[in-house]
């Protein structure tokens, strides 16, 4: 101590390194903090595959306090990897929604995942401003899952998509939270994490009426990894929607800046991808800044970001006075600046169109391969 004293002393401006270096200790004691104390509460990390609360609340954490902003880029990544196989992105672009509509679109995709997912946190939010459990929202919150649950059902059910198509969809869900993360965020997501993304999005595909969803992750991965090389390929359905999206990515940034901005894209992107999109590999230099500032990004966050004390949730906590969701922040241009209705989210042409009910009124969620042939072209 005395030594230290010294250095003090004959180095005044000493202190400030000292104080930096304190705070840094203190920043990424906190970051851990809550991670460490729910290991502690579920020391086995294949509990949320048995309980599915468990995973909606480890889930919960990963997408909501710990990692918000890389979770929904890594979901909007996993969406753009799907354009890729042109089963999928020749539907899409059938739709004409991606050059007619593609922030709407976006945007209605957006809403419905966050309602599916945010009830957890919704609640938990709420408690911890209003000091108690709001029994008749917790309710609302489930009922609220399952009509966009219902409604994406209802969407899927008018086009000609194979199980195999939803299934890989799913997969992403599932694969790219966890590789996006531990490649560039402050930490690495651990087993118990991982497993409850997992549960989660079973459940959800589940209600979907996908079949064969294997049941841990490395089979999902080895699954995944072949549906990919087996139907990955060039089309030019897949650089059209690739393409309406990436502009509206692009439309956050200045003109000037999208040149960069498209190959800081590609840079995140396999070479058989970048194929399958007819997109050039980036400038060495391009792929290097990148990395880099994400992986600035992540070490600031670990050590001079204090960990967030709230759940960040996009979905409402409540209606408005005319009973409609006003979304609490909007990444691009507001939809929906009034407010929505969950079962009015999606294409205008099924507006109001939606089953009352809390099942798919007898539409097939996810098509079989036999009863895909009988369907008509999207409508």
């Amino acid at each position: 101590m005395d030594f230290l004293l010294d250095i003090l002393k004959a180095y005044p401006s000493a202190k400030y390194g000292a104080l930096l270096l304190a705070y840094m200790a203190l920043i990424r004691h906190l970051r851990f903090k809550r991670i460490n104390a729910l290991l502690k509460k579920y020391p086995d990390p294949t509990l949320p595959l048995r309980d599915y609360q468990v995973a909606k609340e480890v889930a919960g954490v990963v997408n909501d306090f710990e990692f918000p902003f890389l979770v929904e880029v890594s979901l909007e990544f996993a969406l753009f990897k799907t354009y890729a196989i042109p089963s999928i992105s020749r539907i899409l672009a059938a739709t004409k929604q991606f050059t007619a509509s593609c922030l709407k679109r976006a945007d209605d995709t957006s809403l419905i995942l966050f309602e599916m997912n945010e009830g957890h946190s919704r609640n938990l939010r709420r408690t911890m401003t209003e000091g108690k459990v709001d029994e008749n929202e917790v309710l609302n919150d489930e009922k609220r899952a399952k009509v966009a649950l219902e409604r994406l059902n209802f969407i899927h059910g008018h086009y000609n998509i194979k199980q195999d198509d939803y299934l890989y969809t799913l997969s992403l869900f599932v694969l790219e939270p966890p590789r996006f993360l531990d490649s560039f965020e402050w930490r690495k997501l651990t087993e118990l994490e991982k497993n409850a993304l997992l549960a989660n999005w079973t459940v959800h595909g589940e209600g979907m009426g996908i079949q064969n969803i294997p049941k841990t992750r490395e089979e999902l991965e080895a699954w995944s990894d072949e549906y990919e090389r087996q139907y990955s390929a060039f089309a030019t359905s897949n650089v059209a929607i690739a393409e309406s999206t990436t502009d509206l990515l692009l439309s956050l940034a200045p003109s000037f800046m999208h040149p960069f901005g498209r190959q800081a894209v590609s840079a995140l992107l396999t070479p058989r991808l970048r194929e399958a999109f007819g997109i050039a590999p980036p400038a060495k230099i391009v792929s290097i800044l990148v990395h880099s500032t994400l992986w600035l990004r992540a070490t600031f966050i670990k050590y001079l970001m204090p960990p967030r004390r709230l759940p960040l949730v996009r979905t409402a906590l409540r209606t408005n006075s005319e009973n409609k969701y006003v979304p609490n922040y909007n990444k691009y241009q507001p939809v929906y600046p009034d407010g929505y209705r969950v079962e009015d989210l999606g294409p205008n042409k099924f507006l109001g169109k939606c089953p009352v009910s809390f099942h798919p009124s007898g539409i097939t969620p996810a098509s079989t391969s036999s009863e895909a042939s009988t369907k008509t072209k999207p409508v």
